[in-house]
C-alpha cells in the first residue's frame, strides 16, 4: 500500500474524514500503474485547503517516486470534483512516464 501524508487547510472535521476515505478509494485506479515502482520508495502527498472568500476547494496531489515527482493541483467548488480532477492528472502524468520507459 502507497503511502499517503494528508496537509488540510480549513477544512471541517467531517471534509477531512471524508477526504481520506475518498483518496482510499480512487487510489486504486493507478496501483496497477505504480506496479513497476517499489512501493517504499514511493509516497503519496494529499494537501487539500477549503478558501473561506469563496466556497471553494483546492486539491493538491504530489506523487513522489524514486527518479520524479509529479504534481497536479486542482480548484474546484465541490471537494469531490477537484480530487477527481488532481487524480486524472497524475494519473496522466503517470502514464506518460511509464510509457517513456518501456
Amino acid at each position: 500500500m502507497l503511502p499517503i501524508n494528508y496537509t488540510y487547510k480549513n477544512l471541517s472535521e467531517r471534509d477531512k474524514n471524508f477526504l481520506t476515505d475518498y483518496c482510499l478509494k480512487k487510489l486504486d485506479r493507478f496501483q496497477t500503474l505504480m506496479a513497476r515502482f517499489k512501493q517504499e520508495e514511493c509516497r503519496l502527498e494529499v494537501k487539500a485547503e477549503a478558501f473561506a472568500t469563496k466556497a471553494a476547494y483546492q486539491v493538491e496531489l504530489i506523487l513522489h517516486l524514486p527518479s520524479n515527482i509529479l504534481i497536479a493541483k486542482e480548484d474546484d467548488h465541490t471537494m469531490i470534483e477537484a480530487t477527481d480532477l488532481a487524480v486524472d492528472k497524475l494519473i496522466i502524468q503517470l502514464r506518460k512516464l511509464t510509457d517513456r520507459h518501456q
